[in-house]
């Protein structure tokens, strides 16, 4: 069956997406055939690709359950994944990930909603001699807490792999992430108290009233939109047809389609150059490594 015969948004088959996301593991994939996925179709893609890369990594399947090869190691390789076992192992890999570290005690159940997150040391300022003030581990009897991980911590972990230096500096990715928390609390404004910091930020006394404290979370927004710009990361013009995706279809991302697709949508340099027609190269993803890194410079000095 050809995935070129569900164009759009249609869905589909299960089968067939499980069966390219195995050929994606072992490099045999029709790059045609992943571009030819629809936006649904290419998120359960790309979930399924890292739930067959944890349960190898894990020891969680084996390989021969994945795929097989006729004729020995040089022969054409037949899928043999089932969707059911897809399925199991899905459920196995949210489970995994939704289970907080064991540092963290057995208060903080495990969540699948919450996504993958990383485990941390709360940490409080006490006084320390006549003047003086030390940081000291401020969690429940010693434990960690976790918060939720984001692309900021995946791409700097895959720089740590490699051995690379962090490809955002600390103050672009608290920039960043306080973006994406400014425009979360900004876009629930339509129903007050519906979050907590709307809760926090009532009418009692010393308090501002929770209307105060949206106009503020607006108005800096929008500044830091300002700061982002008209510019464009990534211009049809000033890239040779070569570097373009190869059906031809490349149209100019912007600084503000590439801030918000990476730090609201989720999506990676990757599926931002995907989504707007560019081949995932290296060279093109470093592109627009440098362009959301000076976006996100100009959003730190936002006031």
């Amino acid at each position: 069956m050809s995935l070129m015969t569900f164009p759009g948004g249609r869905v589909v088959p299960a089968t067939v997406l499980a069966d390219l996301a195995v050929r994606h593991l072992t490099g045999t994939a029709d790059p045609a055939a992943i571009r030819a996925l629809g936006a649904r179709d290419r998120a359960q893609f790309r979930f399924w690709v890292e739930v067959l890369d944890w349960a190898l990594t894990t020891k969680a399947v084996a390989r021969s359950e994945l795929w097989a090869r006729r004729g020995g190691a040089g022969g054409p390789l037949d899928v043999v994944l089932s969707v059911t076992r897809m399925q199991a192992l899905a459920q196995a890999c949210v489970m995994a990930r939704a289970a907080a570290p064991q540092s963290c005690g057995p208060e903080i159940a495990a969540a699948p909603a919450r996504g993958a997150a990383l485990r941390f040391q709360p940490v409080a300022m006490v006084p320390k001699g006549a003047e003086g003030f030390a940081a000291e581990p401020a969690g429940y009897r010693g434990r960690d807490a976790v918060r939720r991980a984001d692309l900021f911590d995946k791409m700097d972990r895959a720089a740590q792999r490699r051995g690379q230096a962090a490809p955002f500096a600390p103050g672009q990715v608290l920039a960043g992430r306080s973006y994406a928390a400014l425009a979360e609390f900004v876009s629930a404004g339509g129903v007050k108290c519906s979050s907590l910091e709307g809760r926090l930020g009532g009418g009692g006394a010393g308090g501002l009233d929770w209307i105060e404290r949206h106009a503020q979370a607006a108005a800096r927004l929008a500044r830091m939109q300002a700061r982002i710009g008209p510019g464009a990361a990534l211009s049809v013009r000033r890239v040779r047809p070569s570097k373009r995706a190869e059906e031809g279809g490349a149209r100019t991302i912007a600084d503000r389609a590439l801030v918000d697709g990476f730090c609201l949508q989720g999506q990676s340099l990757g599926d931002v150059l995907l989504a707007h027609g560019w081949a995932k190269s290296g060279q093109n993803i470093e592109v627009l490594r440098k362009a959301l890194a000076a976006a996100l410079e100009r959003m730190r000095l936002c006031t």
